[in-house]
């Protein structure tokens, strides 16, 4: 059973860039004029997700208060009047030190990150054709596991692997955490590329010079992008789920890299680039702002997936669902304020089903946990395990209802 968003609110590894939370008829509402979320998605041989391009700009500035903070203090102390090999006209010793350290810095950080990124190719059929989808990977053990994002690879009738050197393995799902989390582990062979040192993603600091790898439009593999930490614990709401400890950085990201790494300088990931914004909720164009989960996260749940030997338990409704914008909310005659989960399906013989739930009801509440515009139904039914049984609340027809529900297992 799942209670996977409706297909018009699902990524998946071949839907377009443009992607909209909320209900078919109606945007997410904002009180700004707030950017909506793409993901990187996978780049493929026809036009998929085409993914904002961000500049470099900022490079300079973050290592000013990053890797090259020591070098500067140690530089101050020389003569900074004097001339620095490679310097260029006019510029002093330590701007000129600092470009270099930068630069070896991230050159370093990139030789890492391209040993242990891979490419993944994936084959399915749509309407008859046959698609291509080419996204990231990040080799995280000595076993060959693989983590990337369950939106590039679910949905796919096979799976190939290809390393840095341009050697072809076969690769295998152990599992996912999808739509509770956009992260899924596959697995090649023992005798893989090197795993990616992993770091703590919770030392990022607004600033801190990254570098994404990854492998954008499929024609441009270990393809290496650098920007900033532009924010952390960034609250976004993604395929139906509140996400509220995102890395924000201006790296370049591009179709193809989702599932890649994000790198601090020391050379180790820290997160994965999973989501862009693109434009605005009035359609102005937006610039430089990306979205990774962090490391933390993404290697704990990898490390449950690859030790259960798949999916994490997940509890399930039974139901498709979409989350209601305040305007289909208050058209579903809720008070003002009052979100909930328009229910669009009700799976025969479901949990929902066996409790009397309908298509149309709108859930408000399931056990303690309110279904809000800022809490869709996913983190809800994230806090309990399959085989609870918990009161569900809805509004049907402008009255409150309320029935005990045994909770399914996510399909």
């Amino acid at each position: 059973m799942t209670d996977e968003p409706p297909v018009w609110a699902r990524r998946t590894a071949t839907d377009r860039l443009d992607w909209a939370s909320g209900t078919p008829d109606s945007r997410p509402s904002e009180t700004e004029d707030e950017p909506h979320p793409s993901q990187p998605g996978t780049g493929r041989t026809s036009t998929h997700r085409t993914l904002l391009l961000v500049s470099a700009v900022g490079i300079f500035a973050a290592a000013i208060g990053g890797v090259a903070g020591g070098t500067v203090v140690a530089i101050l102390k020389d003569d900074a009047s004097a001339p620095l090999s490679g310097a260029a006209p006019g510029e002093n010793r330590t701007a000129a030190a600092t470009r270099v350290e930068i630069t070896s810095a991230v050159s370093d950080t990139a030789a890492t990150g391209r040993a242990s990124v891979v490419r993944i190719e994936s084959e399915r059929r749509t309407d008859g054709r046959q698609i291509t989808d080419v996204g990231s990977g990040v080799v995280i053990d000595a076993a060959g596991h693989i983590v990337t994002n369950a939106h590039v690879v679910l949905g796919t009738s096979s799976l190939r692997v290809f390393l840095a050197d341009g050697t072809e393995r076969q690769a295998f799902l152990i599992g996912h955490d999808a739509p509770f989390t956009d992260v899924a582990v596959l697995q090649i062979g023992l005798d893989g590329p090197p795993p990616l040192p992993v770091g703590d993603s919770s030392t990022l600091q607004p600033g801190e010079t990254v570098v994404a790898v990854g492998n954008p439009l499929s024609d441009f593999a270990g393809s290496v992008t650098v920007g900033i930490v532009s924010g952390v614990n960034r609250v976004r709401v993604l395929d139906g789920v509140r996400n509220d400890d995102l890395i924000q950085t201006d790296a370049a990201l591009n179709n193809g890299n989702s599932g890649g790494a994000l790198l601090n300088l020391a050379g180790q990931f820290v997160g994965m680039p999973t989501a862009v914004l693109r434009e605005s909720s009035s359609g102005v164009p937006v610039e430089g702002i990306g979205f990774a989960i962090p490391s933390n996260r993404v290697v704990a749940i990898a490390k449950a997936i690859i030790a259960r030997g798949g999916a994490l338990p997940r509890a399930s409704l039974g139901i498709d669902h979409g989350d209601l914008t305040p305007e289909a909310a208050a058209r579903a005659g809720l008070p003002p304020g009052m979100g909930g989960a328009v229910v669009i399906a009700v799976i025969e013989g479901g949990p929902a089903g066996m409790a009397g739930i309908q298509r149309g009801d709108v859930v408000t509440r399931v056990g303690d946990y309110e279904v809000s515009f800022d809490e869709p139904l996913l983190n809800a039914l994230m806090r309990y395990d399959p085989e609870q049984t918990v009161t569900v609340y809805l509004a049907r027809n402008g009255q409150s209802i309320e029935t005990r529900v045994r909770l399914g297992r996510r399909s």
